[in-house]
């Protein structure tokens, strides 16, 4: 238990908590299956559950993927790094010890060109250091990168893998890694109590974070965050827009193009309703006809809550049933209003 956070392990999962964790989790919604299978259950079970998935790994394996941009054409395909969701979800490596194994991959050193460039990334996204206030490291770890010798952040360094290594294992390698993980789980910062001794305990105990991350996800904080939702980005609106309209997942290619085309925007939101139009009128994915839905009443209320995880207001029960049975085109309208409303977009 963390000392700054009172967990909500017992209490049990409705619709907008298990979307919300799913996403998070998954980088996608619950299918109807896991719906069925958790809603009414502990939370803290759902996250056990999940946390011991290869999917839950490799969806936080892309994230990081993705937090030192090795994606398109630097993103790392059938090579050594897929088999590390299997690893992370037996607890056969720690999430740092994956981390190390991406710094290391032949995609990282091409995103990376030159011994500033690489040093300069390993120095700030590992372990959150500025440079420009610590300019000294940096020209040590560049000598190391070509070869020579000297000290760097503490230890002595005479290759490319050195600095590597020894940035990964820093303790603010294990501070900046507890305070990005947190505030990317429970888009907030790390409250200041009890950092400290997470951060030593993490640092000497480096599987100590996907227990961390466990309690994180039943936290006070991840409760805030649900109650104020939160956007999604690019990619996890693809998988999530797709799988609530198959039940299935998308291809990966889907995905990163679709992905590519929304992070090229400015504003991804008309590019967005353009691909939920697309959708709809897609096989797979298509909107149900007027004749499939019935009365509406009950369509309705199903949607909202497979959608936005909630049962909707008898309003907007009214309201939305009467647009479903108005025309051919009532379920599509229905589906295209929710898949591009704020609350879609903010699980």
């Amino acid at each position: 238990m963390l000392d700054d956070e009172t967990p909500r392990s017992d209490q049990p999962l409705d619709g907008e908590w298990l979307r919300a964790l799913s996403i998070d989790l998954n980088g996608r919604p619950p299918f109807e299956s896991e719906r069925k299978q958790w809603i009414g259950r502990p939370r803290a079970a759902y996250v056990r559950a999940a946390l011991s998935t290869e999917e839950a790994w490799r969806h936080w394996l892309g994230e990081q993927l993705y937090y030192f941009m090795l994606i398109d054409r630097f993103r790392p395909v059938g090579t050594g790094l897929d088999e590390l969701p299997a690893l992370l979800a037996r607890g056969a490596i720690s999430p740092r010890d994956a981390l190390h194994r991406i710094a290391l991959c032949t995609s990282f050193d091409l995103r990376n060109p030159g011994a500033d460039t690489f040093v300069t990334v390993i120095m700030e996204q590992f372990c959150g250091i500025e440079v420009q206030r610590a300019t000294r490291e940096l020209e040590i770890g560049k000598a190391a990168y070509d070869g020579g010798t000297g000290v760097f952040l503490g230890e002595r360094a005479t290759s490319q893998s050195d600095v590597i290594r020894i940035a990964v294992e820093h303790k603010q390698a294990a501070r900046h890694l507890i305070e990005r993980e947190h505030l990317r789980i429970c888009r907030a910062p790390l409250s200041a109590k009890g950092r400290g001794k997470l951060v030593k305990e993490v640092h000497s105990k480096p599987r100590r974070l996907a227990e961390v991350m466990g309690e994180w996800f039943v936290s006070e904080a991840y409760e805030q965050r649900v109650e104020r939702g939160a956007p999604m980005e690019n990619h996890i609106w693809v998988h999530t827009v797709f799988v609530d309209l198959s039940g299935g997942l998308p291809g990966p290619n889907d995905v990163e193009a679709l992905r590519s085309a929304l992070d090229g925007l400015g504003d991804p939101a008309p590019l967005r309703s353009a691909v939920v139009r697309m959708l709809l009128a897609s096989e797979g994915t298509r909107a149900p006809r007027r004749a499939e839905i019935g009365n509406g009443g009950d369509w309705v209320a199903e949607t909202f809550q497979r959608l936005l995880g909630r049962v909707p207001s008898a309003h907007e029960r009214a309201a939305f049933r009467e647009v479903a049975i108005s025309g051919e085109d009532g379920p599509e309208t229905v589906l295209y209003t929710i898949l591009t409303s704020a609350e879609y977009e903010k699980p």
